[in-house]
């Protein structure tokens, strides 16, 4: 049997640290694409300490300390990155980072002795990793759940000696593996505390939701967490409901990023996504990678229930100046917000979180990382990271007085498994490239044409585009056309002519009609204002 170590921690951590929480409000933001949930992770039951002797004194394997150590050890240096240095992000687009942070296969092999976890009475002495959940704390009410994890609100209890650095903080837990999933592994907790510290503190520094290990061993919450969903589980979404928390020993206390009631600041919470377009997207692509996979995601499953692409962000438009100014209002990272585009605060609030420092830092990290996009993936972790701060969410506090500061953090690390997941993203992409998305200027419904319900600043930029129109022709799901066929003219509408390229897809076409009325194209060419009437778009006739 592994020998075990004890961790005896003290009743008062020194530091109020939180962690990348995926979501600290209800919402779907723990998911990659709305179409997949392949290759998230949840550990299986298997995880489990030793018996503890109190409250206190934890026993935790040696192998598990030795990474809590090198965590640590990594903490205290100086792992930085070139890619998102401020200095550096007008003078050079290349952008080649050198990085001083260990990699994967390369971490120092520390000995237990040589990094005491013992905090002591100094407060700079040391930044902890580990909090462990009093006996008796419940949860309060469920904040955000996805397919692989939940987030709760909880409370220790009453006079709790350690109650205050549980203070604006929420219990982020896995949740168990469904049916046909394989079990992940016991370490789950610790593998994703290491990629957080290693491979994305470095890039992201103060802006990265921390977060910090809590042990969970005896607390009892577990039992409860799920009592509460199994309570309110008529409540949850479908595809949610009948998914409980793992009992596992461990999880994560992250920030609670919330506004403090009724003081009259807003939570802004969206997914900044692809901030450069995709390496490999094709050289004559009018619309960026995230902007094409709002447009396929649509297109195939329309509905009134379903986003419309026009109203999310376009991430080319974030913290660049020079956005085209049909694309660029601050309010498409707020749609709730959209009745208030009068609100002249509001509205320059809005833009400042949009041109962030912190959402140039992002950009330049994404572009460091990845040379090659997804089409053709290298398999090294530099990717994967990219991949990862290509799937954050972006939390932006905004304070109810013009003086203070607007809080701004990206959350939602969870490290994906390259083997489960390179599949999934070169599928991804090839079908955005074969199937049109990327350079679609029409789309057509039996005899009519639409504007695709996109506004992506690469559709509004450049010279008028000349040569054949690209034409995404939707058909009726009974077809047995292959979706990604590229045919020219053949049983094309009668109003079509020569110099088409289409691509035939499948939908419900009387729910995508309704969906595009919006976008339909006028009549003979009539005059029209509307702001999807783009003049650079190629003449379908």
């Amino acid at each position: 049997m592994e020998a075990q170590t004890f961790l005896q921690l003290p009743p008062h951590l020194v530091e109020d640290s939180a962690s990348n929480h995926g979501s600290s409000v209800a919402g779907d933001c723990f998911d990659d694409d709305f179409l997949s949930d392949a290759g998230r992770e949840s550990p299986s039951n298997a995880d489990s300490l030793a018996e503890d002797s109190d409250d206190e004194a934890v026993a935790v394997s040696s192998a598990d300390m030795a990474r809590l150590r090198a965590m640590s050890y990594d903490r205290s240096r100086d792992l930085s990155c070139d890619c998102d240095d401020d200095k550096k992000h007008n003078a050079n687009d290349n952008c080649d980072q050198t990085r001083t942070r260990p990699r994967t296969g390369q971490r120092p092999q520390l000995r237990i002795q040589d990094v005491d976890l013992d905090m002591g009475d100094n407060d700079n002495a040391y930044h902890p990793l580990v909090s462990i959940l009093p006996r008796g704390t419940k949860p309060v009410r469920l904040v955000g759940e996805g397919a692989a994890n939940a987030v709760f609100e909880i409370k220790v209890p009453p006079g709790s000696r350690v109650g205050a650095q549980f203070q604006g903080k929420l219990l982020r837990v896995a949740k168990a593996p469904s049916l046909g999933r394989a079990p992940t592994p016991s370490d789950y907790y610790l593998r994703q505390q290491e990629f957080f510290v290693h491979d994305i503190q470095p890039h992201l520094g103060e802006h990265a939701v921390s977060q910090e290990l809590v042990v969970l061993h005896k607390s009892g919450i577990v039992d409860d967490l799920n009592a509460m969903l199994r309570d309110m589980n008529h409540l949850r979404k479908p595809k949610f409901q009948n998914s409980f928390i793992g009992h596992a020993s461990w999880g994560f206390l992250v920030e609670d990023m919330r506004p403090n009631g009724d003081d009259g600041s807003i939570l802004i919470e969206f997914k900044p996504k692809w901030l450069l377009q995709s390496p490999s997207a094709p050289k004559t692509a009018i619309r960026c990678r995230q902007c094409a996979l709002e447009l396929r995601n649509y297109l195939k499953t329309p509905g009134a229930k379903s986003p419309r692409p026009e109203r999310r962000p376009c991430p080319i438009a974030l913290a660049n100046r020079d956005c085209p100014q049909q694309v660029a209002s601050p309010f498409r990272i707020a749609p709730q917000l959209s009745d208030l585009q009068d609100d002249k605060r509001l509205q320059t609030i809005l833009d400042k979180i949009i041109h962030h420092k912190a959402i140039r830092k992002l950009r330049d990290c994404q572009k460091s990382l990845d040379h090659s996009g997804p089409l053709l993936p290298p398999t090294n972790l530099d990717f994967v990271v990219a991949m990862t701060l290509r799937d954050c969410t972006c939390f932006a506090l905004i304070p109810s007085g013009d003086g203070e500061e607007i809080k701004l953090r990206f959350g939602d690390f969870d490290f994906k498994d390259p083997q489960k997941k390179f599949n999934h993203w070169r599928g991804t992409e090839q079908d955005l490239i074969e199937g049109g998305f990327y350079t679609a200027d029409w789309v057509v419904c039996g005899d009519s044409y639409y504007h695709p319900p996109s506004l992506c600043s690469l559709e509004w930029s450049g010279d008028p585009r000349t040569g054949d129109a690209v034409i995404l022709l939707m058909e009726e799901n009974t077809t047995k056309h292959n979706r990604h066929s590229n045919c020219q003219n053949n049983d094309f509408p009668s109003s079509a002519k020569t110099g088409k390229t289409v691509y035939r897809h499948t939908a419900d076409l009387a729910a995508l009609h309704k969906g595009l009325e919006p976008f339909k194209r006028e009549i003979e060419g009539a005059l029209s204002d509307s702001i999807y009437n783009n003049p650079l778009r190629c003449d379908p006739r």
